[in-house]
């Protein structure tokens, strides 16, 4: 291998990680605004479709990213190289657990609201009709139980793929000049400001 030819290719290799990454989060955020509204008065055919569409786009990039991480983490890595795709692995993981939680959700809203006549969604109020000793659901989307069983086994193959330890990444936040130099009289008291953990 010629000198600085790995140097090169892991850095090109973090290069696209981080942008797959970055479009990633787009694209999933995008996913959670339109299963927000399900079940809702915009729900319907076109944002169900939409909301499929939207789900493609996010588990392709997902598999891109996987691709581009596996390749990465197969070179060999410097130790600081090392840390940088750590902290993108743990990224990954935790936006595909995020998109699965987001389409256990939506699974849930399209079983509880189905399209009517006309492909409009009636809301439910819980005094449906009984059948058998049970409520009557609308029958459970097909594509979306796939969706989930992909995400999830993505999720186990890149857990089990490489032996990295969640606690052990460090964030990489940089203090920014002037953060935490405020003056006593500007900074927040005790019990204000961001809290150290999520609950």
């Amino acid at each position: 291998m010629a000198p600085g030819r790995g140097a090169a290719s892991g850095c090109g290799a973090r290069g696209v990680c981080m942008a797959t990454q970055t479009a990633l989060c787009k694209a999933a955020a995008g996913h959670r605004q339109l299963v927000l509204q399900l079940g809702g008065s915009a729900d319907g055919p076109q944002l169900r479709q939409e909301r499929h569409r939207r789900s493609v786009e996010v588990r392709e990039l997902s598999v891109g990213l996987q691709s581009a991480l596996l390749a990465w983490l197969q070179q060999a890595v410097g130790p600081q190289e090392r840390r940088e795709l750590e902290r993108l692995w743990v990224l990954f993981l935790s936006a595909l657990e995020l998109f699965l939680q987001d389409l256990c959700c939506a699974h849930h809203l399209c079983c509880t609201f189905s399209p009517g006549v006309g492909g409009v969604t009636p809301l439910r109020t819980g005094l449906g009709r009984w059948r058998g000793g049970g409520l009557e659901l609308p029958p459970t989307p097909p594509c979306l139980e796939e969706e989930m069983e992909q995400v999830r086994a993505m999720m186990v193959e890149m857990e089990s793929t490489a032996n990295i330890p969640l606690w052990t990444v460090e964030s990489m936040h940089v203090v920014e000049a002037g953060e935490g130099t405020a003056p006593m009289s500007h900074r927040p008291g005790p019990g204000t400001g961001c809290c150290c953990r999520v609950l």
